[in-house]
Parts: C-alpha cells; sequence; structure tokens
C-alpha cells in the first residue's frame, strides 16, 4: 500500500511564497495486512521539489508514538551525527535520490482486525538552493495499518 503525504512546513509558507510544501512524502507499508503480535516495515521516502535541498545534518526523522492495544513505539533516522566541517559544507545535502527511511512497527498481540490510521511525526531539514534559505520543516503524518 503506498500513501502519498503532502508536507506542512513549520512556517506558513516556503520562502519563495508559494504553499506547496518542500517536499512530496511517500508511505509504502509491507506487508498491506499484518497478523496482530507481528512486525511490519514502514518505508518512507522524501521527494524534494525542484531547488529544494534535504540536509543530512540534522538528521530526517520518523517518531511513531505507542498506541495503546496497537502499536509499539518505534522511530529512526536518515542521516549525520554531526554537521560537516566548515569547508565541506556541500557534503551536508542528498544529492539526487533521498535514501528511503524505514521504520519496522510491532503490532499489538491483541490489535483489533480493520484498518487503523497511525499518526507519526516526521522532522527534516531542507534549504532552498536559489536563495539558501535554510529552515526545519515537522509534519504529522499518517501510516495506514491493516490487521488481518
Amino acid at each position: 500500500m503506498l500513501l502519498v503525504v503532502s508536507s506542512a512546513v513549520a512556517s506558513a509558507d516556503t520562502p519563495s511564497g508559494s504553499s506547496e510544501p518542500p517536499v512530496k512524502i511517500a508511505i509504502a507499508v509491507a506487508p498491506q495486512a499484518v497478523a496482530a503480535g507481528s512486525e511490519l516495515a514502514v518505508t518512507v521516502r522524501l521527494v524534494p521539489r525542484p531547488g529544494i535541498k534535504l540536509n543530512k545534518y540534522p538528521k530526517i526523522k520518523l517518531q511513531v508514538p505507542a498506541v495503546s492495544g496497537l502499536v509499539a513505539a518505534a522511530e529512526n533516522s536518515l542521516g549525520n551525527a554531526a554537521p560537516p566541517p566548515a569547508n565541506q559544507l556541500d557534503a551536508n545535502y542528498f544529492h539526487g535520490d533521498v535514501d528511503p527511511l524505514t521504520v519496522t512497527l510491532r503490532m499489538d498481540a491483541q490489535a483489533a482486525k480493520g484498518r487503523h490510521d497511525v499518526r507519526a511525526k516526521l522532522s527534516y531539514f531542507y534549504c532552498v538552493a536559489a536563495s539558501g534559505y535554510c529552515a526545519p520543516a515537522k509534519t504529522d503524518v499518517t501510516i495506514p495499518v491493516t490487521v488481518r
């Protein structure tokens, strides 16, 4: 199952004045239907719009809070733990495709059958290539989970 989500930026508008988010977010889950008590993989792909660079530091992070009776808390991040040296700032950007971010969710053994929307927080840092404007972005994402 693939779900495409638009990203909401921490500020109301992007630096260009456009209300278009700096990245498109696609969420896929595998398997599409999971048994209670088992695991599923959530893959998040970020596709920056033209002229946007995603930073490796601070890391791109997905945080899934625990939902009682459904899923345990999980999180993962992608990027660098520290900033690059001042003379190598270009090394701080993803060039071309951004690696997908994968998080493993552990379903509760008593999870109810059916479709559930699991809310999560995605955070990343982006820069506008033309102006050099950089900002953090945080958005809520929904992970579709089907328990069979």
